[in-house]
């Protein structure tokens, strides 16, 4: 898969989030983090912020 501005991708280990700004044209890429793959994160552009806990 090609990666995509806006792009998002977690490490599993680790929990490092990744924001792809410069897609780097490449056809296929994989972004690792200690020693595995990133598996992307799920984002819409429409999701509503998350409301404050009520006190």
């Amino acid at each position: 898969m090609a990666n995509k501005k806006g792009d998002k991708y977690e490490c599993e280990d680790c929990g490092l989030v990744i924001l792809v700004e410069e897609p780097c044209g490449c056809e296929q890429t994989e972004i690792v983090c200690c020693g595995e793959p990133m598996k992307p994160i799920k984002t819409t552009e429409n999701a509503k912020p998350k409301a404050a806990p009520k006190k």
